[in-house]
């Protein structure tokens, strides 16, 4: 039986009714349709999408790479444990590479990764081949996907609301509840006023090559630049693949990135502050490969060997968007891009559609339950809205801080236990949904808070007073112990008591960080102060440096690489 005889056969009208909507069948409303009828098997769920399964493999997607809490909501919020681990690579971290005299040679370049895996496993996704394992999952969970469907509009109504379609049997379907996954279309939003402009200005290419590349094999443009013995130690203090990684390689204003999928090929992007590198210079397939010539020749190199593999380029400009209301109890939701967007750094994406995607599964099981989600819709919404306007400073104005090796470094660090301690848990652990418990964490989760945006800020501070100048083959090791205490704790499972004790001690040791990178920020320019001297919230290097003279501090200054043993216990 077809999907669409289903529906008609569920219809009493010739506009079928079903207890939800969702617009778009990409990851986000493949994984909301399937996070629902997990939740609540006899639930009504139509997803419309324009386009045809199976996908190609190594689609056409942005969004390939999973970090923590992403991971756990695909691997056990919605079942997929299995096909991740036959079907998908695991990730081996996040990898980053400072620049380093025109990067000619990976090895000299300062790195910051992890030197062997920690135990949260985390994935690269081939885009075409997990959706189309979402698609047979929520059809086989009871699911009617329109396939090649196209909406024309919407229209919200007091008890249902209608969409209207194109391509299609029907000439519309109505749903109780409406979720919007339409991507960066973003229908509703559209249709409702509510995109809100986000001070980020950000673009983004990326193409597909149908091969590995490892940036451990990188063709040389001169063999005997790197000392044989150097370059041993170099490959011998990472115990797994760098290539499974998501590597970054940083400039001035711009990463690039290498991920690699599970159906051989390789994705390749640059992603650049419009201000320092003119999105004009890269929107091209040879354009990006000029730029990567004088830029990031060794990745250069590589591509060009291969060009006959290439599979596709693409372009976003302008990525980051806000949006006023994502969650409303008239019964409609965003979710994914439809909703918000930040940044590929880091990889949020995903964990983003998570968070929303629980929230409105939240929602809907209660109000198709017969409870009344009014005020709890406005509290998820706002909740929803607040982490997103909180996790922005880290990402707003700092991409010109990727030039400097140091500095970049010592925010790799922060972010990364942050993201450990308390982003992730957040997630993994259920608090996020839980509003009383994280209104318990009172005035030290709000102090956290005032900490991670202080550091951000602290940051590009300190970058103004130092050239970033660390020695060659530096390495900060993300696998230190404090990383991985952290990162075994994401996936805890504690009582309230217990999981709020464990926030306010991630709280106090992540200020203890901080501390450490700004006492180690003044002695690397000669001024030497005191743990318990330093207040994250106040701290002003400026003012600090002033109080010794110039020349005194030149005498004392060094090349300290600070940050990596701040996380050794």
């Amino acid at each position: 039986m077809t999907e669409e005889h289903r529906l008609g056969r569920r219809a009493a009208t010739a506009e079928p009714t079903a207890d939800v909507v969702v617009l778009g069948g990409g990851l986000a409303g493949l994984t909301c349709a399937l996070q629902i009828l997990r939740a609540r098997p006899h639930t009504e769920v139509v997803i419309v999408e324009r386009a045809h399964f199976p996908l190609p493999e190594a689609a056409h997607k942005v969004g390939e790479s999973t970090v923590e809490a992403s991971a756990h909501y695909f691997e056990t919020v919605l079942g997929l444990r299995d096909h991740l681990t036959s079907a998908q690579l695991r990730k081996e971290g996040l990898r980053f590479f400072g620049p380093h005299e025109g990067n000619e040679d990976i090895v000299p370049r300062l790195e910051v990764g992890f030197s062997h895996a920690l135990p949260t496993w985390t994935y690269q996704l081939d885009r075409g081949r997990f959706e189309n394992e979402l698609a047979d999952r929520v059809r086989a969970a009871g699911a009617t996907l329109l396939q090649g469907t196209h909406v024309e509009d919407v229209e919200l109504g007091d008890e249902e609301h209608r969409v209207v379609l194109r391509d299609s049997p029907h000439t519309g379907v109505r749903g109780r509840w409406l979720v919007d996954a339409t991507g960066r279309r973003g229908l509703l939003k559209q249709k409702l006023g509510l995109r809100e402009t986000v001070d980020h200005d950000v673009n983004a290419v990326w193409f597909r090559i149908g091969r590995r590349i490892d940036l451990e094999h990188f063709p040389d443009a001169d063999p005997a630049r790197t000392d044989a013995e150097a370059r041993k130690t170099w490959l011998a203090r990472v115990e797994g693949n760098r290539w499974q990684s998501t590597n970054h390689l940083m400039g001035p204003g711009y990463w690039t990135w290498l991920i690699p999928l599970a159906s051989g090929s390789t994705s390749v992007g640059i992603v650049a502050d419009a201000r320092m590198v003119p999105f004009r210079t890269i929107n091209r397939f040879e354009r990006a490969l000029a730029w990567l010539h004088e830029h990031e020749p060794q990745v250069a190199r590589d591509v060009a060997g291969s060009r006959d593999l290439l599979q596709d380029f693409h372009v976003l400009r302008h990525f980051a968007h806000g949006c006023t209301r994502v969650f409303s109890a008239d019964r409609w939701c965003l979710t994914g891009e439809a909703g918000v967007f930040l940044d590929p750094l880091y990889s949020p994406g995903s964990d983003f559609i998570a968070s929303a995607n629980s929230y409105i599964t939240d929602l809907v099981v209660r109000e198709l339950d017969g409870e009344d989600v009014g005020r709890r819709a406005d509290s998820y919404d706002q909740a929803y809205l607040a982490s997103f306007e909180g996790a922005l400073p880290t990402w707003r104005q700092q991409y010109t801080l990727m030039g400097n090796a140091q500095v970049f470094a010592a925010k790799v660090v922060w972010d990364t236990l942050a993201y450990f301690g308390v982003n992730s848990l957040l997630f993994t652990s259920g608090a996020a949904l839980d509003l009383p418990f994280m209104e318990s964490l009172g005035e030290p989760w709000q102090r956290h808070r005032r900490v991670a945006h202080r550091i951000q800020g602290f940051l590009r501070e300190w970058a103004e007073v130092d050239e970033g100048v660390v020695d060659a083959m530096s390495f900060v090791d993300l696998s230190a112990p404090l990383y991985h205490r952290l990162n075994v704790e994401i996936l805890a499972a504690d009582a309230p008591d217990a999981l709020r004790a464990r926030f306010h001690e991630h709280f106090r040791a992540l200020e203890r960080v901080a501390v450490e990178l700004m006492r180690g920020a003044a002695l690397r320019q000669g001024v030497a102060l005191r743990a318990q001297d330093i207040d994250p919230l106040t701290f002003d290097l400026g003012a600090e440096l002033r109080k010794v003279p110039q020349d005194v501090r030149g005498e004392r200054r060094t090349t300290r690489l600070v940050g990596v043993e701040l996380a050794e216990e």
